[in-house]
């Protein structure tokens, strides 16, 4: 189905479906997608000659060429993603390659050459990251092209690139030249004709396109503003037939026709319907709301409020909620279950509408739900707060329907809070205010993270952070959320950053989760833990990563909180792998482990960094009688070290310095890791082995040696401890004595 062009799902897709499918950045791009996009793309014009006259078609021939790489410099929103997906799939059509692949960024300034896929035949997508304030792509980008072009011709592919004027103005130097050619821009009207045929083949394209009424809305408008005005086409052309159908086939039409029910629509009322619905119908909303015969009532204002945010609901629900929403908005309390107020079959008529057969509310006029509610929005400034209360309470609570004997399911809920919240993100986006999105979040915060709604808030922001037309703003939103101290706003961000989001936009994802991590709220804390595992696997953020964990052990205001769940978190092996039986690395481990490169992606955790760590969980654990979170940490490393070599002296300097504390705290860190080393070389569930006593004895040594060169040292000559929960003025003769 056509997708709504407000936010518009993606940049001007075929089907939900398809485009559902073209998310996962590391899978393969759909031949039905692509399909839809050549049926649908519309080029500039060109004449009917063999040799390429026009700018797609030459910006084809460019990219045909084993190892061409085409960079499309255009702005947000003007169609470049669909061009360069028409663009690849020419070529998989005509067997140029095999397979058309999205591939992330990384989180780096830099896209190294490693990181283009090893497949042969294939077609690359390739999108730049936006700059930010603490993000920018490396000026070099441009020169390396000419190393990733020498890469893809060995593996006959190609890529293409997507970026935007200002940021390819600025990198550009040293690129190949005439890498970025100018495309142009295809007619709205061409737009609008394939989009329309494509949809329905028999659309009397001519008859609409060519009206006096629908001729001006084409000028000068965005390809998705075209896509708009298409789907308001289609819609009123769809209904009109299904209309004429029905009165057809009914011998009582002229009677629901006299009820205010279906009317046959000529084609210039329809196109009247979407000159008007372009307009949001605000001439015919004043008329109905201040008519001659006088202003309508509060109760009838609200109940058309209340049936334009709860279509497709049972009337008796929309009746009930209409009242709910008069007490909130007016403080006045309507009797619905008598008879003294109007009815539902008085209050249909009054807003215009009509009941079906099932119970639910349609309007006539397309739209005219979204428009009523915008009408109110900026009709009645000073109601908005208590408007965005009751639609974020609106898919809670079912239970004033009970009376009229009607059933809100569970999935009428779900769809009902979808509708609310692709409101939320239009209303967001559209008019660059966080309001309606900001409400809802804390609204169903409050419910529970564990209940349905909670999820649906989540997957909701997640969709629009991923989406062409909606992502600037919300990733903007993100942003500011990050850094206020609300755990429902937190917690949302957090969790966008684990998904689609933090998978296509790793850099971002890190930035906005470092601004979470230092408020060091305690209700976001098992999240952040989950979002530095989830981001961790992107190689190319892992130095910056490690960087901030570091920093967040290191701070006395963070280190007990978030830089200790967070180094957990990459020091621990997940619970899932420890069951498995087998042993399992955690990823710092996994990184120490991994063989080096000259590539500069390439990390290896300093021992210094763990060091730090290593003494936030220990501090967090001190005593015999340490939680046994800090067992398996321990547990896990004295393994690894066990079982790979390459790993013994790194884990074996990490844990000797961690605790080579000077004051008092240094011989409770010292029993507190000697005890977990007794427990590793046997306790429960751990048989007794000879290789484990003998590491124990190595690991212990060690830290003898570090006392006893302490005792020796001079007071004057010992170093401060790096840790900021020791006091470094305390005298290690103290401390040795405590031993």
């Amino acid at each position: 189905m056509l997708q709504r062009a407000l936010i518009n799902q993606g940049e001007m897709i075929g089907t939900k479906y398809v485009f559902e499918q073209t998310l996962d950045s590391h899978a393969p791009v759909s031949s039905e997608y692509l399909a839809v996009v050549r049926e649908v793309y519309a080029t500039p014009r060109r004449d009917a000659e063999s040799v390429p006259t026009n700018a797609f078609d030459k910006a084809l021939e460019a990219l045909r060429p084993s190892g061409a790489v085409l960079v499309l410099s255009r702005p947000s929103d003007s169609g470049r993603t669909i061009s360069a997906y028409a663009l690849l799939g020419r070529l998989l059509d005509e067997c140029v390659i095999s397979e058309v692949r999205p591939i992330p960024f990384g989180g780096s300034q830099h896209f190294p050459a490693r990181r283009l896929p090893r497949d042969h035949h294939c077609g690359y997508l390739l999108e730049l990251p936006p700059d930010e304030d603490e993000f920018t792509i490396h000026e070099s980008f441009g020169a390396s092209l000419n190393n990733i072009s020498e890469i893809l011709q060995r593996r006959d592919s190609r890529l293409v690139v997507l970026t935007r004027p200002d940021q390819w103005r600025r990198i550009s130097h040293g690129a190949p030249e005439g890498v970025a050619p100018e495309l142009g821009t295809a007619r709205p009207r061409d737009i609008a004709k394939r989009w329309l045929l494509a949809q329905e083949p028999g659309f009397p394209v001519a008859s609409w396109l060519d009206h006096e009424g629908i001729r001006p809305l084409l000028v000068g408008q965005s390809a998705t503003d075209v896509l708009s005005l298409v789907y308001l086409m289609l819609e009123q052309h769809r209904t009109a037939k299904a209309l004429a159908i029905a009165d057809a086939a009914d011998p009582h039409g002229i009677l629901r026709q006299q009820r205010g029910g279906s009317t046959r629509l000529t084609f210039d009322k329809q196109v009247a319907n979407v000159v008007a619905a372009r307009s949001n119908w605000e001439d015919d909303l004043y008329q109905w709301h201040e008519p001659e015969t006088g202003p309508r009532t509060g109760f009838e204002r609200n109940f058309l409020l209340a049936a334009a945010v709860l279509r497709g609901d049972p009337v008796g629900h929309v009746y009930a909620k209409a009242a709910e929403l008069t007490n909130q908005l007016d403080k006045t309390k309507v009797p619905v279950q008598g008879q003294q107020a109007p009815g539902v079959i008085a209050m249909t008529r009054a807003i215009d509408a009509r009941r079906e057969t099932d119970g639910t509310l349609t309007f006539n006029r397309p739209h005219w739900d979204d428009a009523a509610i915008e009408y109110f929005w900026n009709d009645r400034p000073l109601a908005r707060g208590s408007f965005l209360n009751w639609l974020a309470q609106a898919p809670i609570d079912s239970s004033t329907n009970k009376e009229a004997l009607e059933t809100i399911t569970r999935e009428d809920r779900r769809a009902l809070a979808a509708r609310i919240g692709q409101f939320a993100v239009r209303w967001a986006v559209r008019h660059r205010r966080q309001e309606p999105l900001e409400e809802i979040v804390k609204t169903w915060y409050d419910q529970g993270t564990d209940k349905e709604l909670w999820p649906l808030a989540v997957e909701l922001l997640d969709n629009a952070a991923s989406y062409a037309a909606s992502a600037p703003y919300v990733h903007t939103m993100l942003l500011g959320w990050a850094g206020r101290n609300q755990p429902s706003l937190q917690r949302a961000v957090v969790e966008v950053c684990t998904r689609e989001f933090g998978r296509r936009h790793t850099g971002k994802a890190l930035r906005r989760l470092k601004k979470v991590a230092a408020q060091g709220n305690s209700e976001v804390l098992d999240e952040l833990r989950e979002a530095v595992r989830v981001l961790w696997d992107d190689i190319t953020v892992r130095r910056t990563l490690f960087g901030y964990v570091v920093d967040w052990c290191s701070s006395e205001k963070t280190s007990r909180t978030v830089g200790h769940r967070t180094f957990t978190a990459l020091a621990m092996a997940s619970s899932s792998e420890a069951e498995a039986g087998a042993l399992n690395l955690p990823p710092l481990l996994q990184a120490v482990a991994e063989k080096q490169s000259n590539d500069e992606d390439t990390f290896r955790p300093s021992v210094s960094g763990l060091v730090v760590g290593w003494r936030t969980l220990l501090h967090q654990a001190a005593g015999a009688a340490g939680d046994r979170e800090l067992d398996r940490v321990v547990f896990t490393w004295l393994d690894g070290s066990l079982d790979r070599s390459v790993l013994k002296p790194t884990v074996l300097e990490t844990l000797r310095q961690a605790v080579d504390v000077r004051g008092p705290e240094g011989p409770v860190l010292r029993e507190t890791l000697r005890t977990c080393a007794e427990l590793w070389v046997q306790g429960k569930d751990r048989p007794y082995s000879r290789e484990k006593e003998e590491l124990k004895r190595e690991l212990s040594a060690l830290l003898d040696k570090d006392l006893v060169a302490r005792r020796n040292q001079p007071s004057a000559q010992q170093p401060p401890s790096p840790n900021p929960g020791v006091n470094a003025g305390d005298d290690v003769e103290s401390e040795a004595t405590a031993l």
